[in-house]
C-alpha cells in the first residue's frame, strides 16, 4: 500500500458554535469572526453602544463571557479580547469556529512524566544511557527535554542491524519516491535510484512502480528516512508516537483539526468510534487518511462516486479511507476499491471503523506500533517479517507526523505525558544525508576518436582499447545522454608514449561521475618516413571581440545593472524571480549586457551556491569593480526558501498570523503574495489556490 501526494486546504479553527459556552476560569475559549464586512465591537452588549473598535473578518478573538441578549442581536452577546487587549461586545452570530481549551486538564500529567519533568540533566543523561541512546541521539533528545521536559523518550533496540534493514528496504519497488515533473525540475531526480530496474539510462527515463510518478528512492535517500536521528525535532518526532488511543488529550476537536477540511471533517465521529473499537489513535487514523486519500470530496476511494473503472465493475457506494489492499499498480484507486467491495464497505463509517481494526490487527498489535515501524518494520516486538509495511512511500512518515504534532499544538496539548517509541540500530554510520539534488545521468550516448567512432561502443561499457598510426596527438569526443552532464578529458590529447590512457570523466547534475578509460595504443614510428600521420591542425589566432570599451574609465552603476536585468529591488531585498530559476540563469540575466558585472551567490547560511535552483532567502552579490551591493531573494509564496510552494509555505503564513512564530526578512517579504504590506488570509488564499493549480502567485 502506498501513500500518496495530497492537496491541502487550509481552515483555521474548526468546531461550530452549536450552544451557548459558559466561560470559567479553567478554560480558554477562542473563535473565528465571520462578518466578512468586519465586526464591529462596542463598549456594552447593545447596538446602542458606542463603538469602540473593529474586528477583522477571519481574525482570532479570545471570548471572556457571553450576555443575555440586548439589542440589535438575536443571540447572546460575546464579550471577546482583541489582539491588542481591547475588550468588548460583539454579536455571537458573527462568531464561528469555537474552540475550548480545558486549561486545568491541559495541565495534568501521568506520574511518569512527572518524574521525567523533575530531572536533573544528568539524571535525563543517565535516563537516556539506561534507554540505550548512542551519543549520537542525546544531544536532540535533550534539546526536546528542555523544550517539553514532559515528554517521554523510550528506546527501542531493533532486531535487525542497520545493514539488514537498510538491504531489505533498497529493493526495486519497495521504498518509493514522488517525482513529478515539477519535482524533477527541481532536482528530486537526484534522490532516485539508478538501478537497472528502476531506470532506463540510455532514454533517460525512471520507471514508475505504482502509478505515473512514483520511482524507487536510491540507497542514500532511504538511509536518510531510515536513520531516527534525521527526525528528532518537536514536529517530525510525532513519526515515533505510540499509536493507542489516549483519550484525555485525543478529542474529537483535534481529530476535526488533523482532517482540515470541511468534507474529511464530517467523518470527525466515525474516527472516534474507530479509536474506541480498534484502541488505535483517532489523530493518527485522520492523518493517515488525510494522507491516502486527500481533503477534498474528488478522491473516488472517499466520495463514493467511482462508477465503472476499468475492469468493468461499477464500485459507487464503497469506500477505503486507508487504501487498505491498493498494493503498488498502475491503479491503485482500483485495487483499493476493489477491496472494499469484496468487505462490504458500502459506507464511510464501515470503511473507516472496519478499516482500523486491520490497522490495529495487522500492525499496531503486530509491534507497529509506530508510523515509523509501519513503514520501517523493525521493532524487537515485530511479528511480522522486516519487508511488511504499510506503505512504500518513502517520505510518507513526515506530513502525517507535521500534521499531528499541529493540531495538539493549536489545541494547547502539546505538553501532554506523549511516549515515542524510537529505534536504535547496531552499526550505524556517523551521519546520513540526502543525496545532491539534480539528475543522476553520467552516461555517454557516443565515444570518438580522431572524428571515428569508437567499435562496439556501449554506454555501459567503461573501457577500451583503440589502435592508431604513429601521431603525436589525438582529438577525442564524446556527447553525453543528459545535456546538463558535463565532460571532462576530450579534445586534444599529446601522445608521450605509444600506450596512453586517457580517462573521461563524466559528472552528472547531481556530481555523481562515471569515468570512460580509452586505451590508446599507438604504433611505432616509421624512420626515415618525413611524412607522419598527424591530426595537429595550425590554430588560427585568437580573435579578440572588442567592439565595447573596458570600463574601467566608465564603471556601469549597479542600478544599470539591475535595470537592464530585468529583476526588481526594493531596500536589501531582489524579487521578480521565477520560481524554479537555476543559478546560472539568474547570473546570466545580471551580466549579459555588462560583461565586467561580477555576481557572487550564497545561501541563507553564507555557504557559495554555484548549481540548482535560487530560493528565498539567497544572497546576490553585485560587483561593478568599484562598489558591491548585496541583496536577498524574495519568491513570493517560497516562505520557507526551499524553492517550492506547498502546504509548509501554507502552514508558516497561518502560524505567523495567529502568532505562533514571527517570519522575518525575505521570509516575511515572500508571505506578502498580493505585496500589500501586510500579511493576512488574503495571502493564504492565494497561496491555497496556486497549491490546487487555481491561479498561480505573480512575481512580478
Amino acid at each position: 500500500m502506498k501513500s500518496k501526494g495530497i492537496r491541502y486546504i487550509i481552515t483555521i479553527l474548526v468546531l461550530l458554535l452549536m450552544t451557548p459556552i459558559k466561560i470559567n476560569a479553567e478554560t480558554l475559549t477562542t473563535g473565528r469572526v465571520a462578518a466578512t464586512n468586519n465586526l464591529k465591537v462596542r463598549k456594552g452588549p447593545s447596538t446602542s453602544e458606542m463603538q469602540i473598535a473593529t474586528a477583522k473578518y477571519n481574525s482570532i478573538v479570545t471570548i471572556l463571557s457571553y450576555k443575555d441578549s440586548g439589542n440589535g442581536c438575536n443571540d447572546k452577546w460575546a464579550e471577546i479580547k482583541l489582539d491588542d487587549n481591547k475588550t468588548g461586545f460583539v454579536c455571537s452570530t458573527f462568531i464561528e469556529d469555537i474552540v475550548v481549551i480545558d486549561l486545568d486538564k491541559q495541565n495534568t500529567t501521568s506520574e511518569e512524566s512527572q518524574k521525567m519533568k523533575e530531572m536533573t540533566d544528568e539524571e535525563f543523561d543517565k535516563y537516556l544511557t539506561d534507554q540505550g541512546f548512542p551519543n549520537s541521539y542525546k544531544i536532540k533528545l535533550k534539546e526536546l527535554h528542555k523544550l517539553h521536559p514532559t515528554w517521554i523518550f523510550k528506546g527501542v533496540k531493533s532486531k535487525y542491524s542497520w545493514n539488514n534493514a537498510l538491504n531489505s528496504q533498497d529493493s526495486s519497488g519497495t521504498s518509493l519516491l514522488n517525482v513529478n515533473p515539477t519535482y524533477a525540475q527541481n532536482g528530486y531526480e537526484g534522490y532516485l535510484s539508478v538501478e537497472e530496474a528502476d531506470y532506463n539510462h540510455n532514454e533517460d527515463k525512471f520507471i514508475p512502480h505504482d502509478g505515473t510518478y512514483w520511482f524507487q528512492a536510491n540507497r542514500q535517500t532511504i538511509a536518510y528516512y531510515l536513520d531516527p536521528r534525521n527526525f528528532l525535532d518537536e514536529k517530525q518526532i510525532f513519526m515515533f508516537e505510540e499509536l493507542f488511543y489516549y483519550q484525555s488529550y485525543q478529542t474529537i476537536d483535534v481529530v476535526k483539526h488533523t482532517l482540515s477540511s470541511e468534507f474529511l471533517r464530517q467523518f470527525a465521529p466515525f474516527f472516534m468510534k474507530a479509536a474506541e473499537e480498534s484502541k488505535v489513535s483517532p489523530v493518527y487514523l485522520a492523518s493517515l487518511a488525510k494522507q491516502e486519500v486527500g481533503t477534498s470530496s474528488n478522491n473516488i476511494c472517499s466520495n463514493g462516486k467511482a462508477g465503472v473503472l476499468q475492469d468493468g465493475v461499477n464500485y459507487t457506494g464503497y469506500y477505503n479511507f486507508y487504501n487498505i489492499g491498493a498494493s503498488s499498480s498502475s491503479n491503485p484507486k482500483l485495487q483499493s476499491l476493489k477491496y472494499a467491495k469484496s468487505v462490504g464497505w458500502d459506507s464511510q463509517e464501515k470503511a473507516i471503523v472496519n478499516g482500523s481494526k486491520i490497522i490495529s490487527n495487522n500492525y499496531v498489535n503486530c509491534g507497529q506500533y509506530t508510523s515509523y515501524f509501519q513503514k520501517f518494520n523493525t521493532a524487537i516486538s515485530a511479528t511480522k517479517p522486516l519487508w511488511h509495511q504499510y506503505t512504500t512511500n518513502i517520505t510518507a512518515l513526515v506530513s502525517p507526523a507535521i500534521s499531528t504534532y499541529n493540531a495538539y499544538k493549536t489545541y494547547g496539548l502539546i505538553e501532554k505525558d506523549f511516549v515515542f517509541a524510537i529505534p536504535i540500530y547496531d552499526g550505524l554510520p556517523d551521519k546520513t544525508t540526502l543525496p545532491n539534488p539534480g539528475n543522476p545521468n553520467n552516461w555517454l550516448k557516443e565515444l570518438k576518436v580522431n572524428g571515428t567512432l569508437v567499435t562496439n561502443f556501449n554506454s555501459d561499457t567503461q573501457e577500451y582499447t583503440v589502435n592508431i598510426p604513429y601521431q603525436e596527438s589525438v582529438n577525442i569526443e564524446a556527447t553525453q545522454i543528459n545535456s546538463k552532464a558535463k565532460i571532462d578529458g576530450i579534445g586534444k590529447i599529446e601522445l608521450k608514449n605509444n600506450n596512453t590512457t586517457i580517462n573521461i570523466v563524466v559528472t552528472a547534475q547531481n556530481k555523481s561521475t562515471r569515468t570512460y578509460k580509452i586505451n590508446i595504443i599507438r604504433q611505432e614510428k616509421v624512420e626515415g618516413n618525413n611524412e607522419e600521420i598527424t591530426n595537429n591542425e595550425k590554430e588560427e589566432p585568437t580573435k579578440i571581440d572588442n567592439k565595447e570599451e573596458n570600463n574601467e574609465n566608465n564603471t556601469v552603476s549597479i542600478s544599470e545593472i539591475l535595470k537592464s536585468s530585468g529583476y526588481n529591488t526594493n531596500e536589501k531585498y531582489l524579487s521578480k524571480v521565477t520560481l524554479g530559476t537555476n543559478i546560472s540563469t539568474i547570473i546570466t540575466n545580471l551580466t549579459k549586457k555588462y560583461n565586467t558585472t561580477s555576481v557572487n551567490i550564497k545561501d541563507k547560511n553564507n555557504n557559495a551556491k554555484t548549481e540548482g535552483t535560487i530560493v528565498t532567502g539567497d544572497k546576490i552579490t553585485i560587483s561593478n569593480g568599484k562598489e558591491d551591493l548585496t541583496y536577498e531573494v524574495v519568491i513570493f509564496g517560497d516562505i520557507d526558501g526551499n524553492g517550492t510552494i506547498n502546504v509548509v509555505d501554507l502552514l508558516s503564513v497561518q502560524k505567523n498570523i495567529l502568532g505562533y512564530t514571527k517570519l522575518t526578512n525575505s521570509y516575511l517579504k515572500a508571505a506578502d503574495v498580493n505585496k500589500d504590506n501586510k500579511i493576512n488570509v488574503v495571502d493564504l488564499l492565494m497561496i491555497q489556490k496556486h497549491i490546487l493549480n487555481v491561479t498561480n502567485i505573480s512575481q512580478g
